[in-house]
């Protein structure tokens, strides 16, 4: 009875295990500091962006330029009020879609006012691989 028992709590947590390892790479997370990187992505993966905002400047991230064939955006962006004192952060998702390299470019600006010059730029290379593809 007891190596019954034992045998089924093992059994139980390696399943647990394993589905955290399959499903918790499932979404990447980048923030700011990033910029300027290259991100590697398997499709089906979520990209998801954290970037400083202010939702009370009347700037927002405006612009944005990607190939939307391989990344395709999901959703709006969500914003989170920061600590008193400290801005907000915007949350954007992009879902990997095909294999192929595309540039993620944004900036922050004016929200009224696109001909504005941008506050703050972001970019990133993301290079989506293959689910089988070793990289």
């Amino acid at each position: 009875m007891y190596k019954k028992s034992f045998l089924s709590k093992l059994l139980l947590s390696m399943l647990i295990v394993g589905l955290i390892a399959t499903f918790g790479c499932k979404e990447k997370l980048v923030d700011y500091s990033e910029s300027g990187k290259t991100i590697h992505l398997v499709v089906d993966q979520i990209l998801k962006l954290k970037l400083p905002a202010d939702a009370t400047s009347g700037s927002d991230w405006r612009e944005m330029t990607y190939d939307k064939v391989i990344i395709t955006r999901k959703g709006k962006g969500n914003y989170m009020l920061g600590d008193a004192g400290s801005p907000g952060i915007m949350y954007f998702r992009f879902k990997a879609m095909i294999p192929g390299t595309t540039k993620l470019l944004m900036e922050y600006g004016n929200k009224y006012d696109s001909d504005k010059k941008a506050t703050k730029t972001f970019e990133l290379e993301v290079v989506v691989h293959s689910k089988n593809e070793k990289f």
